[in-house]
């Protein structure tokens, strides 16, 4: 969490620092499709939608680079299957997350005609968990007190107490591309987390996605 807060604070001095020349707008909205994956964890795949509103700001000294930030709210869903013995028994994992998302990037366009161009871009993002809620049916058969009983109940994993207790800021690191028309932008980018989201010793949990996105400048 340390080293996340100074990345931040080090992109944000940066950022309000550097000589701009325009502020633009845009609505944004798409789809996102986050994963979760760790040592002595399963693997959890998420899907769901995104939006929000971000502000970029082009360079006086080269229009073409660019600096983005803003805030998008994303709506993600899980159903994970997880089979143990005896044979047809297991659990089932339903999640519902709710996360903030802060991207810091970097941005360069490559004009190809008066109202079109490419761009690439890079930087960290902010993700921040708001609400993690999961519902846990088990069909196994294990005694409480064996390692693999899997315990059934719906529980928040921010919240103090829970079974799968974790950490709410994630920072990630990101890369992406897209096509600009005029006012609108279509984009796509892989984010990669670099926080350790499990607070607990059982093994650590990284989080990681796809997503693609539209979005409109005003």
């Amino acid at each position: 969490m340390k080293l996340s807060l100074k990345i931040s604070l080090l992109v944000l001095f940066i950022a309000a620092t550097i000589n701009v020349d325009a502020q633009k707008y845009a609505i944004e909205a798409g789809y996102t499709n986050p994963m979760r994956v760790g040592k002595n964890v399963g693997t959890t795949f998420f899907y769901g939608g995104k939006i929000g509103v971000t502000s970029r700001y082009s360079l006086k000294s080269n229009p073409n680079a660019s600096f983005l930030t803003g805030v998008l709210y994303s709506l993600v869903y899980a159903d994970r299957q997880a089979y143990g013995f005896p044979t047809g028994t297991g659990a089932t994992y339903k999640t519902t997350g709710h996360f903030i998302d802060i991207p810091l990037h970097a941005i360069y366009s490559l004009p190809i005609s008066k109202n079109m161009s490419f761009f690439g871009y890079a930087g960290p993002t902010i993700n921040i968990g708001l609400a993690q809620n999961v519902n846990v049916t088990s069909t196994q058969t294990y005694p409480i007190t064996s390692p693999f009983y899997v315990k059934p109940g719906s529980f928040n994993v921010y919240k103090s107490g829970s079974d799968y207790q974790l950490n709410r800021l994630n920072l990630q690191i990101g890369v992406g591309g897209g096509v600009q028309w005029k006012k609108y932008q279509l984009k796509s980018g892989y984010d990669f987390g670099i926080t350790n989201l499990n607070k607990t010793d059982t093994g650590n949990l990284f989080q990681k996605g796809w997503y693609v996105s539209f979005s409109y400048q005003f």
